[in-house]
């Protein structure tokens, strides 16, 4: 879990500064193509949440005290977002520009307006980030106590140097000096250089250099307040790699220097720079690569509920029967499922209507977007208010907006757009070049991605053993509403304190009528205790962190003392909670910090037995094991440390 939300009381910053932070709301270099057209980058939806909520909640949990929007294209879908969003932790100014043409000519526009006063983060509108920025501040003012000229820190993230990896093409060159960090050279487009000339004074004139290409350049900046003048003195500063090659070459001339600061490797950030870029982004926030910047956790969709296999599925979202959700999937508020629809690794918006028999892989449909039935939609982008009629085959393709596509018809990497109420049909080898290696992943060779698990086959969606089939197949629809269902009957009896003898006949209820087995009972009832606190924290609005989720969940486990006692009586129900604990203590810190209590709680509850701790404990992960949660084990060893110790003094009085 990231640490952004850590050692903010700790902070160097003195209370008389304002930490202000500018977001571009467009970035002017972006391969996302054709969607510049339809979102200011700040828009685009990400895992089914603009991206701008993203930058927002890092910003606040960071400390940022204002924040600035210079907006130069898409701006009443800008205002229009501003106004509606709840916002009430921090100030956000608006800045209009219609005549930017790129980043340098926005810096320069927010340099006039003279709205900054100091010291800023810089976020340019394609950024993704997960990381304490004050601690990265601090860093920068240190080493401006050092350097006077030191104008500006580079946040970089290390993604490995693997060649074959999704992010090679993101990946930038540097050299620098390695007791300092100063910047010696800097390149973006590693693989389009063949040769690269290294200056030997870069060795020369420093006691250690260091030559890097495995990090990818965040898009987050620390600044100096006179960053800003050096733009508006240099028009041929057109973007951040003009800016960091104009200042390396007048080092001396401008007296400025720039640095570079490693983000931890608890903390994420990747810039949307392609479709590459874009659908890695997208799974590792679902699979909560990103906490707590996940789609069940952000203040604007509450209402998600978080199942393995990285599932999220909206409450007003309906599934009708038969319907399968596989892996890294999330479904969008309104959205409706029809029979027999298979889901795999695709974002699906809001209000869309999916028909029967649909398959979608691998995808983006985004809001109010209706499928008819028996199409097959694979590496494909439908953009919102696109409608697919029945029968449809689709690879590889983009559907604009408000695209209408006749039955029975075939894609195969085209782009399908209307021209003057015309539907025009282009090749995106042919007539969209810029698109021929860029579209999406399916040009990507995954099986090199050693990050990606392309395990899942898309014919088996049932197992033959009950017990186990939360393992070896993705979560049928039916699974999915009951633990939903079980989620509003709990939440509804811990508020409204209603019998827990009548709340057990409601479970019972919704486990006859989808058709439910005993075990897969256990392990939904558990698991919808341990997520509710963080249910709960959101619907009543207050601070999510460690000490209130414990409080409360302590409370509702002695609420639901008698659900507990009356689903956990087996040693097959006490192995289900056991998995229920590792399974969620895998996506939530706040469990994960907890487990040793909780563990010791239901222990003395007499919920779980010591000879199942330990042999669950103890357990050997198997190559197909998916829920085997090395980091709960880590911080369970006091507490079994403990137990073994009971045990043995146990042994030796009967002795």
């Amino acid at each position: 879990m990231s640490k952004i939300r850590a050692n903010m009381k700790d902070s160097k910053l003195e209370k008389q500064d304002l930490l202000q932070a500018v977001i571009i709301t467009n970035d002017f270099n972006t391969n996302l193509h054709p969607t510049q057209y339809v979102y200011p980058s700040i828009l685009t939806p990400v895992a089914n949440i603009p991206l701008f909520d993203y930058i927002l909640q890092a910003l606040i949990y960071s400390g940022v005290q204002e924040i600035f929007l210079h907006c130069s294209s898409h701006i009443p879908m800008i205002t229009d977002y501003i106004s509606t969003m709840k916002n009430e932790k921090i100030p956000i100014g608006l800045i209009f520009s219609d005549g930017c043409r790129s980043l340098g000519d926005a810096l320069r526009d927010i340099d006039a307006k003279g709205c900054i006063r100091g010291d800023f983060i810089l976020v340019r509108g394609d950024a993704f980030i997960n990381a304490n920025l004050v601690n990265l501040m601090n860093k920068h003012k240190l080493k401006r106590e050092k350097d006077k000229g030191s104008i500006m820190t580079l946040a970089l993230r290390n993604v490995g140097s693997a060649k074959n990896s999704i992010l090679s093409d993101e990946k930038c060159l540097f050299v620098a000096d390695k007791i300092t960090d100063k910047i010696l050279y800097y390149s973006k487009s590693v693989r389009e250089e063949k040769k690269i000339k290294f200056d030997i004074e870069w060795f020369l004139n420093h006691e250690q250099t260091s030559i890097n290409n495995s990090f990818i350049d965040s898009h987050v900046y620390m600044c100096s307040s006179s960053l800003l003048p050096l733009f508006t003195d240099n028009f041929d500063y057109q973007t951040i790699e003009d800016f960091i090659k104009g200042v390396l070459m007048n080092e001396e001339f401008l007296n400025s220097r720039i640095y570079w600061q490693s983000l931890n490797n608890d903390e994420y950030a990747l810039p949307i720079t392609s479709w590459s870029a874009y659908h890695t982004l997208n799974r590792d926030i679902l699979e909560r690569q990103t906490y707590p910047l996940t789609p069940d956790i952000l203040c604007p969709l509450n209402g998600f509920t978080f199942t393995s296999r990285s599932v999220y599925k909206h409450q007003k979202a309906t599934l009708a029967k038969g319907c399968i959700l596989q892996k890294d999937a999330i479904l969008g508020s309104n959205t409706v499922l029809g029979k027999n629809t298979i889901v795999d690794r695709s974002v699906i918006g809001s209000d869309c209507t999916i028909g029967d028999d649909v398959v979608l892989e691998n995808s983006y449909i985004l809001d109010n977007v209706v499928i008819n039935n028996n199409c097959v939609i694979k590496n494909s982008v439908l953009y919102p208010n696109s409608v697919i009629n029945s029968s449809v085959k689709m690879e590889n393709s983009i559907i604009m907006s408000d695209v209408k596509v006749p039955a029975e018809s075939t894609y195969s990497s085209n782009i399908v757009e209307l021209q003057q109420k015309q539907l025009v049909v282009k090749n995106i080898v042919n007539d969209a070049p810029y698109l021929s290696d860029k579209i999406l992943y399916s040009k990507i060779n995954v099986n090199n991605d050693q990050d990606y698990d392309s395990s899942v086959e898309s014919t088996s969606f049932y197992s033959d053993s009950e017990g186990n089939s939360r393992n070896e197949s993705p979560i049928p629809d039916d699974t999915h509403m009951f633990l939903s269902e079980v989620i509003d009957s709990l939440l509804r009896g811990f508020q409204d304190k209603l019998n827990c003898e009548n709340l057990i006949l409601e479970i019972n209820s919704s486990r006859y009528a989808y058709n439910v087995g005993i075990r897969e009972v256990t392990y939904n009832v558990v698991k919808s205790i341990l997520l509710l606190p963080l249910q709960y924290l959101n619907d009543s609005k207050l601070t999510i962190d460690d000490a209130a989720y414990q409080k409360v969940l302590v409370k509702m486990i002695n609420y639901f003392n008698p659900i507990l006692l009356n689903y956990i009586k087996s040693n097959d129900a006490q192995e289900e909670c056991l998995k229920a604990i590792e399974d969620v203590s895998d996506s939530s810190q706040q469990l994960l910090n907890f487990s040793k209590h909780l563990l010791h709680l239901f222990y003395q509850k007499d919920f779980l037995s010591e000879e199942n701790i330990l042999k669950w404990y103890n357990r050997k992960p198997e190559d197909d094991d998916e829920i085997y949660n090395t980091r709960l084990r880590e911080c369970l060893k006091p507490f079994i440390t403990w137990l073994n110790e009971a045990e043995e003094g146990s042994s030796s009085d009967d002795d």
